[in-house]
């Protein structure tokens, strides 16, 4: 009786435990790249102004595309999406690699981005078909600890390659690593979609379900503001790091602060989540956030910038897999892709937000006082979700 109790939670498990890793060893080949075609861009041109479009390629060309992209995990099967995206990827990156004229560099960056933009969206939302509603939490918690990995490990990996051998051995390894990912997905079993006589193929359907739902309606209104004020912090790292004396190995002491804490979060966050409940995990855990990251700009020393990190990426590691969960458990599976693509489009409009206004506002106020305005962001994102999350449940008919 227990052998057969088992299987399917040990067949489900192992198939999160693929697309984690598959997650992790395809964003540490990303994040290589990333440092790379900064590095070559600012070598080749001398110009922030190529560094800057290649940063608006890389970065903001997966929200544009972001309709067509979740259209494809709703409309054909999502495993397959998945491994195209993969396979086009790599595609894309060995061309990069050969490439030397920076006008060809950007354009190959555009592609590259739209080549990826199907995985993500496919991915998330076939991640409730694949797993038992009570493990959605732990799954969405592991997969998230394999893309903060593949964060923390990638860029070292890029500086030193770019260091060493070149932007081309970046570019390759990369390129590699989505073959990888390719292949891992290949070999996961179970049913990433359910089946669809006539799928539904209007684009901007992801868009409209947000617009309706008073769930994802208030995420969309109180995420942006916190999403925001990462954007402000973003730009302010580099910047904190040499007030406190510590430079670009103090900024790299920083980032890993907050990836470390990120990846001890998605692991955790299974039990926090179990304990005292997505709703109030996602609320607790990103007010909390919010109030870590303002502290930032009292900080006195690196180490202590350094842990409130830790502790803001911990606490918002939280809030992500329980927001993540809450919105599959809300969607339908036949739009859930382009729900999850809407989303990512929001999010990346609002980081782009802040990080366009993030010089802006440190040249105006200071390094100190943006990190503080930065977590007030966060505060009132995470106090308007809270506040439109009851109203909306107080306007609901009683059942």
């Amino acid at each position: 009786m227990s052998l057969t109790l088992d299987q399917p939670s040990q067949t489900h498990r192992s198939a999160v435990r693929r697309i984690a890793v598959a997650r992790a060893i395809s964003i540490a080949g990303a994040e290589a790249a990333y440092v790379a075609i900064v590095a070559t861009m600012l070598d080749r041109t001398g110009s922030a102004a190529w560094v800057s479009a290649a940063l608006l390629a890389w970065i903001g060309v997966g929200g544009l595309v972001a309709p067509i992209a979740g259209s494809l995990g709703d409309r054909y099967d999502r495993r397959r999406v998945m491994i195209i995206s993969d396979v086009a990827g790599a595609a894309t990156f060995a061309a990069i690699a050969v490439v030397h004229d920076p006008a060809a560099l950007l354009a190959l960056t555009v592609v590259a981005a739209i080549a990826e933009a199907p995985f993500n969206p496919a991915a998330t939302a076939a991640i409730p078909n694949l797993t038992p509603r009570d493990d959605l939490s732990w799954a969405n918690g592991l997969i998230g600890a394999g893309r903060t990995f593949g964060g923390l490990v990638g860029p070292v990996m890029g500086g030193l390659l770019y260091g060493t051998v070149g932007a081309g051995a970046a570019f390759g390894v990369n390129a590699v690593s989505f073959l990888l990912s390719a292949a891992l997905i290949t070999t996961v079993h179970g049913r990433f979609s359910e089946h669809r006589d006539t799928p539904d193929r209007e684009l901007l359907a992801g868009f409209r379900f947000v617009g309706r739902s008073p769930f994802l309606r208030s995420l969309a209104c109180g995420w942006s503001l916190f999403i925001l004020g990462i954007g402000l912090m973003l730009v302010a790292e580099l910047p904190m790091a040499r007030l406190l004396g510590a430079g670009s190995l103090g900024y790299g002491v920083m980032v890993s602060g907050w990836a470390a804490g990120s990846l001890f979060g998605s692991l955790v966050a299974k039990r926090v989540v179990a304990r005292h409940g997505e709703l109030r995990s996602l609320i607790w855990g990103a007010g909390c956030a919010a109030v870590a990251l303002g502290a930032i700009g009292f900080a006195p020393w690196l180490a202590s910038a350094a842990a409130l990190l830790a502790v803001a990426g911990f606490l918002n590691a939280i809030s992500a897999v329980a927001e993540e969960t809450m919105v599959q458990r809300s969607t339908p599976d036949a739009v859930r892709s382009r729900v999850m693509a809407a989303q990512e489009a929001i999010w990346i409009a609002a980081l782009g937000l802040g990080l366009g206004a993030g010089g802006a506002v440190l040249t105006s106020v200071g390094v100190r006082a943006s990190y503080v305005i930065a977590g007030a962001l966060g505060l009132a994102g995470t106090l308007l979700l809270a506040w439109l999350l009851q109203r909306a449940r107080s306007a609901a008919p009683a059942p």
